[in-house]
């Protein structure tokens, strides 16, 4: 389970530096997208990224490969998920391109999130959460 907040550095190349708690529970291989509901990127494992992929075709009984809009739907999370290795200082190098869709600059925070990571602009994060109250955490867990 991925836990925690973190903020980090990207360095000069764009690569994060993993923090050493979350990159105990990565594999050599990650997954790195945008965030579909939210202005981050999304981190997973391997073996995380397919789990989250297939359970998304749980509701509709399972991806079915001759039904057009499951097609289109793993179509484009399969084309937007850029795999990485992280290299032997536990770090991942993220594209410009990745960089620019979610507006991340030199300073960001790292969010675990159960089975994987997010990666937020850290002024965004901050604002964010400064939106949040822990009564709004409440309402949502007692609902």
């Amino acid at each position: 389970m991925l836990t925690g907040t973190y903020e980090r550095n990207l360095d000069a190349k764009g690569r994060l530096s993993l923090p050493s708690p979350v990159r105990r529970a990565l594999s050599e291989h990650v997954y790195v997208l945008p965030a579909l509901d939210a202005d981050a990127l999304y981190v997973f494992s391997d073996e995380g990224f397919e789990t989250w992929v297939m359970g998304l075709f749980e509701k509709r009984g399972g991806f079915d490969a001759r039904k057009r809009e499951d097609q289109e739907l793993m179509r484009r999370l399969t084309s937007m998920a850029v795999p990485m290795d992280i290299d032997s200082a536990a770090r991942i190098g993220l594209s410009e391109q990745l960089r620019q869709k979610k507006h991340l600059d030199r300073e960001v925070t790292v969010v675990g999130n159960f089975d994987h990571l997010e990666i937020w602009d850290r002024a965004t994060w901050e604002e964010t959460q400064a939106q949040r109250t822990d009564e709004d955490l409440a309402d949502i867990f007692f609902s």
